[in-house]
């Protein structure tokens, strides 16, 4: 390794945004060291980009023996792994999974003395009902259900070592989306929902929209830096549902058909999702987690991300585009869905 080469561990390789930090820190001249659960999935998902050979170790961010052994010989990590869902059923899964693997990873890190970390954390964690905007000095939110509440004691937990010195810089994405997306992430299947249905929503609020590849070039950028522990708000570029509606017609150049609906009536649906997902075993649509994030956003203040390393976020536009195209020659959309320009 040559001196200021980083040697990072990644945890959530083979998820969306950890995909693209490996890309963007191998494409920079650093080393990597996954900790994958699949070494299978590994090789499928990096194989088209020339990277299925990057060394691993298999095992999970739930196990200690996995995370220390993937540690050792790194001097940086990015912890991207999270289980994630707003589900109802899935509550006490993702609380326990999550919080465990933050513990253990980032714990561990500090405790070996390495001192460039980043934790992939959600604005989610920040999120309170009513408050209009939230920025870096926000307190953490208030938990709805289990996704929620397992990123509010992780962002608990690392605040705990940032306070002891732990060189831990967390950034807080919104609505993750763009191209190459392994597993088809939840805004993502929002997106392939939107465009099989012929159909958008148009209610209260609207929807904060960051490219992972934005996301990716921050967490280069924030270890290459290094410094202080700091967290950074990276919601994306905010849009009124209606605008979001519009912006997908220009993008398209199709029309949808827009649901107006009133959000009593949306966390109507939300609740009995919430209630049917405990008895059935199927993805619903709704819950009453995603509806409340859904009408009552709260918008996140990036100035700081943006100031730090002297970034500005890629149009929408081209991140729809190039996640509509991606969408398309990947076979998760319907013929019925039109043509994508």
């Amino acid at each position: 390794m040559t001196e200021g080469t980083l040697n990072v561990m990644v945890t959530g390789g083979t998820g969306f945004v950890g995909f693209h930090t490996v890309r963007a820190l191998v494409e920079a001249g650093h080393s990597v060291k996954l900790l994958v659960r699949s070494p299978e999935k590994m090789r499928r998902v990096f194989a088209p980009f020339g990277l299925e050979g990057l060394p691993y170790v298999e095992g999970d961010i739930t196990d200690e023996a996995s995370v220390n052994a993937a540690l050792e010989g790194c001097n940086a990590v990015v912890h991207s792994a999270a289980l994630v869902s707003v589900h109802a059923s899935d509550s006490d899964k993702v609380l326990h999974n999550n919080l465990l693997g933050t513990r253990l990873v980032l714990g561990g890190a500090w405790q070996r003395g390495i001192q460039r970390m980043v934790q992939v954390s959600s604005t989610t964690a920040l999120f309170s009902r009513n408050a209009g905007r939230v920025d870096e000095n926000s307190p953490l939110g208030t938990a709805l259900s289990g996704y929620g509440r397992s990123k509010i004691e992780c962002d608990k937990f690392v605040r705990e070592l940032q306070g002891q010195g732990a060189p831990i810089y967390t950034t807080y994405p919104g609505s993750i989306m763009g191209p190459d997306d392994p597993g088809l992430s939840e805004a993502m299947v929002g997106l392939r929902t939107f465009l099989n249905t012929g159909m958008l929503l148009e209610t209260t609020s609207g929807i904060q929209i960051i490219d992972v590849r934005d996301l990716a070039r921050a967490h280069l950028g924030l270890l290459e830096q290094g410094g202080p522990p700091s967290r950074y708000l990276m919601g994306g570029n905010y849009f009124s549902w209606a605008d979001y509606a519009d912006l997908m017609e220009t993008v398209t150049r199709r029309k949808f058909r827009r649901i107006k609906a009133r959000p009593g009536v949306l966390k109507a649906a939300g609740i009995l999702g919430d209630v049917l997902s405990r008895y059935i075993k199927l993805e619903l649509p709704l819950s009453r987690e995603s509806v409340i994030y859904a009408t009552e956003w709260a918008v996140a203040d990036d100035s700081l991300i943006k100031d730090t390393l002297g970034m500005e976020y890629r149009a929408t536009a081209d991140t729809l585009l190039a996640s509509l195209d991606w969408l398309r020659s990947s076979g998760h959309l319907k013929e019925s869905a039109g043509n994508v320009t």
